[in-house]
């Protein structure tokens, strides 16, 4: 028999957190930079050693290199009828001073919207609420500059409807980029009929690796799979038997969750897995748990890899189970935060939502608005362990 070292939640935790610090340094990064926006066509001289800064604009430039600030102007914005020579001159005299061209006045001289098509699910609606709330940052901070959003729910049961629903916005020709939450493979060929246009798409949340999807920004899914088996056999001690409840369909997302919850499980040897058992939202509204009794009360742990883990631990408490059996899923809603509290739910694993919204906005917005290069093709948000103790920072 194998033994294991018993872990505390904090090493786990620190485990599976560590890859995900980066986010958290780059949001502050952002909102830092974000004060740029407002110093209207001024930047901070910083070079040359001079501790004492001062604002720099088109008039100092000029008058440094006995131009007009017309000129100046021209040269900055890239409106052309200025010399070769004078141009290279200005654009000395820039990275001399340490210049660096304001967004909003950059923004006002072009004076363009950028309009991006958001595509994801209607379900669960809870968590892509949350997403939305990371979608409305962005754009409370960016729709003075330009941006324009609007949001595009994909059809629930017919994967060849949501691919045509893509298709159809590619070709309205409306919206200059699209972040769409893929995952299943199907996808692949209309993303990249868009790319082929000459429009970038990027994925959120739910990924299309095989497309050339310009970026992803989300979860780490075998990451977080890994992550929920661990927590699954310290909980049941290390040994037992073990129920697996999977969504409708196998797609990219929850293959990732699956293959690194095997991965782990592969370690404990004393673990079984007794079945894999799918749920969807149609087979709760149905009454599909009374099918399910035998299945869902002889396992020692459940993993609910889709999104019913509130509706699993509700049925739990239905049907008054007389023995312990331990909960783990994802994402946090008050049905689920509820079950932490009552016992009936060990632990969920966050995935920063908001975080996943906000940042896709703003990354492909400053691709498109900015030219910023894209120098990740994913970016990937935390994995959070919520349990009782901790849950009310999660609602």
């Amino acid at each position: 028999m194998t033994i294991h070292k018993q872990e505390t939640f904090l090493e786990i935790y620190l485990k599976y957190s560590e890859k995900y610090i980066a986010i958290k340094n780059k949001m502050m990064y952002d909102n830092h930079n974000k004060m740029m926006y407002d110093n209207h066509n001024e930047i901070t001289e910083g070079g040359n050693g001079n501790l004492e800064s001062q604002k720099v604009t088109a008039k100092i430039i000029a008058e440094q290199l006995g131009l007009s600030i017309a000129t100046v102007d021209r040269a900055l914005n890239n409106r052309g009828n200025v010399k070769e020579e004078t141009y290279r001159k200005i654009m000395e005299k820039t990275k001399e001073l340490g210049y660096t061209p304001n967004k909003l006045a950059s923004f006002l001289s072009k004076k363009k919207q950028y309009n991006i098509a958001v595509i994801f699910p209607k379900y669960p609606q809870y968590f892509w609420e949350q997403i939305e709330v990371g979608i409305n940052q962005a754009y409370s901070e960016l729709g003075d500059f330009g941006l324009a959003i609007e949001t595009f729910r994909i059809p629930e049961k017919d994967s060849l409807d949501a691919v045509e629903l893509v298709k159809q916005i590619i070709d309205s020709k409306k919206f200059e980029a699209i972040a769409l939450a893929a995952g299943d493979d199907i996808f692949a060929d209309v993303i990249d009929y868009g790319i082929d246009k000459g429009i970038p798409i990027c994925t959120f949340n739910n990924d299309s690796p095989e497309s050339k999807r310009l970026f992803y920004i989300g979860s780490d899914y075998r990451n977080a799979g890994r992550l929920a088996a661990e927590l699954l056999c310290k909980f049941i001690g290390m040994s037992g038997k073990v129920a697996i409840l999977l969504g409708h369909s196998l797609d990219y997302q929850a293959r990732e969750k699956m293959a690194g919850f095997q991965e782990v499980l592969n370690e404990y040897p004393d673990v079984d897995v007794i079945g894999h058992l799918k749920l969807t939202l149609e087979d709760v509204q149905e009454g599909f748990f009374n099918k399910l009794q035998s299945n869902l009360s002889s396992p020692d742990g459940i993993y609910i890899a889709n999104a019913e883990l509130g509706n699993v631990a509700r049925y739990l408490e239905q049907i008054n189970i007389e023995r312990k059996v331990t909960l783990i899923g994802h994402d946090m809603n008050s049905d689920i935060y509820h079950y932490l509290n009552r016992g009936f739910i060990s632990a969920t694993i966050g995935q920063d939502p908001v975080s996943q919204g906000y940042l896709t906005i703003k990354k492909l917005f400053g691709y498109l608005a900015h030219e910023e290069g894209i120098d990740k093709k994913e970016v990937i948000t935390k994995l959070e362990i919520i349990t009782k103790e901790n849950a009310k920072f999660y609602v």
